[in-house]
């Protein structure tokens, strides 16, 4: 990634995410994790189908 300089959190808006990106030992550049931007949504979609019963 071109715009990543320094460790921390950036939007993606090529792949609609969010991304957290940590800059390594002689600038390497290492993606730790993203979330969609409609996570939320897929999640809803899927918590619907899923057999688990919720606790509580």
């Amino acid at each position: 990634m071109t715009y990543v300089y320094k460790t921390g959190i950036y939007q993606n808006s090529e792949k609609k995410r969010w991304e957290y990106w940590y800059i390594g030992p002689n600038e390497v550049k290492i993606l730790v994790s993203w979330l969609s931007w409609t996570a939320s949504k897929e999640y809803e979609k899927w918590e619907k189908t899923c057999l688990v019963e919720k606790a509580g």
